[in-house]
């Protein structure tokens, strides 16, 4: 099973998220905030890393960064309901794959899913 990182404050859309995955197919590390994310890469390397951009503490885009200084090469991607021109900027300055508008749905998450590797 391919591990697919999701980094949200919310523990909604972090259900949302896993609802919409195909069954069987992924391995979901949940964390809701920087913090937590770096703790569970540092035990397994994920191979697609979903952020928000509103969260406590640090936004989606720094915790990127400091998923890139913790050796994470995995595409980042954004599913946040803050698409305003400069979030969207400030994540393809930090090399983002993807900046995907909330609501969840089933379409958007296979969009997501296309960053993973082969």
């Amino acid at each position: 099973m391919k591990p697919i990182l999701i980094v949200d404050d919310s523990a909604t859309s972090r259900l949302l998220f896993r609802a919409h995955l195909p069954a069987g197919q992924f391995e979901v590390m949940e964390a809701d905030s920087a913090e937590g994310a770096l703790a569970l890469v540092s035990q397994r390397v994920p191979e697609l890393v979903v952020l928000d951009y509103n969260m406590p503490g640090a936004n989606g885009v720094e915790i990127g960064y400091a998923l890139r200084a913790a050796g994470i090469s995995a595409p980042l991607t954004l599913l946040t309901a803050n698409t305003q021109r400069s979030v969207v900027e400030a994540a393809g300055e930090a090399g983002f794959a993807a900046v995907v508008e909330k609501p969840i749905t089933r379409e958007k998450i296979a969009d997501l899913l296309s960053y993973l590797p082969a």
